[in-house]
């Protein structure tokens, strides 16, 4: 991002925030109306009933932004699978808010997604620089895309966390792709609308929330992060891929998901069911305060986006400094769970 594209940058940022500001309040006022409501129950976050569904307020912004992006700033259609799919998570996920699908047909259709958005890149830009065979670099992309969604599916479990996860990994993208040096218009454009359009979003969702993303906001969220992520970490004609950097900006979603199903799977429960386990769960049952906890998580993701900065010219300090910013964060609100206790 040079000088010249701050501008168009901030009117980006902007533009999202303004348009799903004003979107939110209009779903939420519809949710309310047809009692599209997130019931609590003994696995829940929340006390009271909250419309749920407020991602058709950040779809409605994103998928005609991306259509146009497409058009306009890439000339092409290559990244029409990827838009596709967005279509069909989002159809897919309301279904799901709505009555209920199962385990095994949405795995089929993230599977789907990921498999429709890998044609977004290029047979020569791959995850591992050719050590591996491509069908085996494809799989694994695909592999990691599907895991992705599905535990930013599950990390959705408090008011504001989704929402300031996606603006902290989607700016940690652009600037490590400004610093980096890479020319990837379509990308930079995705991470900046969704930027703008949390941002918006919330103003709704910060704790006490008005409203919740729903599965049709935090799945097409997680998916177009993941796509951010693997825009990052491809080898391009540039040069090599910066993997590390797309490891490190999400690192605390991937640790307190993976310790968490680690654990549950060792205790033999289902993993797919919703459950109140996380280390931020308990965080913030134990303080009676989502914001307080989400805070944390903002100087952390800090924290992550500085080391994947660093890992732009030093891999492994990047990495090392990462992993200690999260063990950090997990001690803090381990250490604040069991002290409030």
């Amino acid at each position: 991002m040079t000088q010249s594209h701050i501008p168009f940058s901030i009117f980006i940022i902007m533009s999202g925030f303004i348009l799903a500001l004003g979107l939110t309040s209009m779903v939420k006022r519809i949710l309310m109306e047809h009692a599209v409501l997130d019931v609590p129950n003994d696995r829940s976050s929340h006390k009271i009933p909250v419309p749920r569904g407020g991602g058709w307020a950040l779809m409605a912004v994103i998928a005609p932004a991306l259509i146009g992006a497409a058009l306009f700033l890439d000339g092409d259609m290559r990244h029409a699978g990827l838009i596709a799919a967005i279509f069909l998570l989002a159809a897919v996920s309301w279904w799901d808010d709505r009555r209920h699908v199962g385990v095994g047909m949405r795995l089929c259709v993230h599977i789907f997604a990921a498999c429709l958005g890998s044609f977004s890149f290029a047979p020569q830009e791959v995850l591992f620089g050719g050590a591996v065979p491509f069908w085996l670099d494809r799989a694994l992309m695909i592999f990691g895309w599907v895991w992705f969604v599905n535990l930013y599916n599950f990390m959705d479990g408090i008011d504001g966390i989704t929402g300031v996860e996606t603006v902290s990994v989607a700016a940690g993208v652009c600037l490590v792709m400004a610093t980096a040096g890479i020319n990837d218009q379509f990308t930079g454009f995705t991470a900046l609308v969704m930027i703008g359009v949390c941002l918006g979003f919330l103003f709704h969702n910060w704790h006490p929330a008005k409203i919740f993303l729903g599965d049709i906001g935090s799945v097409p969220l997680g998916y177009l992060t993941g796509f951010c992520l693997l825009s990052l970490a491809v080898t391009r004609r540039e040069g090599a891929g910066y993997l590390a950097a797309a490891i490190i900006l999400p690192l605390y979603y991937l640790a307190d998901s993976g310790i968490t199903i680690a654990k549950r799977a060792l205790r033999r429960e289902k993993i797919w069911q919703a459950h109140r386990q996380h280390f931020y769960q308990r965080a913030a049952l134990t303080a009676g305060r989502h914001d307080r906890v989400v805070v944390w998580v903002v100087i952390a993701n800090a924290g992550l986006v500085i080391a994947s900065l660093a890992s732009i010219f030093y891999p492994w300090g990047g990495v090392g400094l990462g992993v200690l910013t999260v063990a950090v964060l997990l001690r803090k609100l381990q250490k604040d769970t069991i002290i409030k206790r």
